[in-house]
């Protein structure tokens, strides 16, 4: 089949690198347009660098309305499209093209977590199952009927990062057998709107952590927000971001947010219900460091710490 294939971070990538493997003809890939890295200058996506690495017609409409853009997209006679973590909504002219229609890949098992952040949601409200959808597209955002799916279970030494990744090579290995059912006009399976949930798009706000907060809680928005926004917390009236964490739920004398320990495994503070355990932690205008780090440094921060504890 011919196909154009809509992507942009480097986990989609995965499944492009898979369908260049495959018997079909990827004729053309869009990406999205460049954006202003360090010093002003334009920094492509992952794939429309693989793209052109790899001697595709790539494109980065800043408008997918754009007339001229479409009808270039129409002059490869499309059979299909495809799109894993393109970052704009495809509008009607664009999913009317390919012959055979367009098929979205999502992270979720649809219809829970519709929208922009599934596995963030997924991990964060602590869930234990997970998994990818291939759906076919319609104009309303991830609500197609479903092409087949595929569940993964939700691990604790997942986080937003790693569970992406294994989710995104699940999808890499189905895509194949998806397409050619999908191309064979097998069943479809309808959304059932009444079992619909939505995983809005995650604000920098969501990100604070409050020691009130149980040790589980914390945990899962430390894992959940490890890219962006990552979590933060306060430690000693400094704000503090946090990317890795273990705990232990025990009953503890000290005050919720009172610093108990610093080793070279951890840094522990007293959350609601037990004892938060930080592994990696970054103070402002730093670089993330471990608590090894922390332990062995003449900071006036790691000074201060030690002062504390040592009374």
């Amino acid at each position: 089949m011919k196909i154009i294939y809509f992507g942009s971070p480097d986990y989609s990538l995965i499944v492009f690198k898979r369908l260049l493997e495959s018997t079909h003809d990827i004729v053309a890939t869009v990406t999205q347009d460049t954006k202003k890295g360090r010093r002003n200058k334009q920094e492509k996506t992952p794939v429309g660098l693989f793209s052109e690495l790899n001697s595709i017609d790539t494109f980065y409409p800043t408008d997918l309305n754009d007339e001229v853009f479409q009808s270039k997209v129409k002059k490869y006679e499309p059979d299909l499209i495809v799109v894993y973590s393109y970052g704009k909504v495809l509008p009607k002219k664009i999913l009317d093209i390919p012959k055979s229609g367009s098929i979205n890949i999502h992270c979720s098992i649809l219809p829970k977590w519709r929208g922009a952040s599934p596995i963030q949601r997924a991990i964060q409200n602590d869930e234990k199952i997970t998994g990818v959808s291939f759906f076919s597209m319609r104009t309303e955002v991830d609500t197609g009927e479903i092409v087949a799916s595929c569940t993964l279970d939700i691990e604790d030494s997942h986080n937003t990062k790693s569970l992406q990744v294994e989710l995104s090579n699940i999808a890499g290995n189905m895509i194949d057998s998806v397409i050619n059912n999908f191309s064979t006009n097998s069943k479809l399976d309808k959304q059932k709107e009444s079992n619909a949930s939505y995983a809005k798009k995650i604000t920098k706000d969501e990100a604070r952590i409050s020691w009130t907060s149980s040790c589980r809680e914390i945990f899962c928005k430390v894992r959940a927000f490890i890219e962006w926004p990552v979590a933060e917390a306060v430690i000693l009236n400094e704000i503090i971001k946090i990317y890795d964490v273990d705990y232990e739920i025990c009953d503890h004398a000290s005050d919720v947010g009172e610093i108990i320990e610093l080793t070279t495994n951890y840094l522990s503070l007293r959350a609601s219900d037990g004892i938060i355990k930080i592994k990696k932690l970054q103070f402002s205008g730093g670089k993330p460091i471990t608590a090894s780090d922390l332990k062995n440094s003449n900071s006036a921060i790691s000074k201060n710490i030690k002062e504390i504890l040592a009374k």
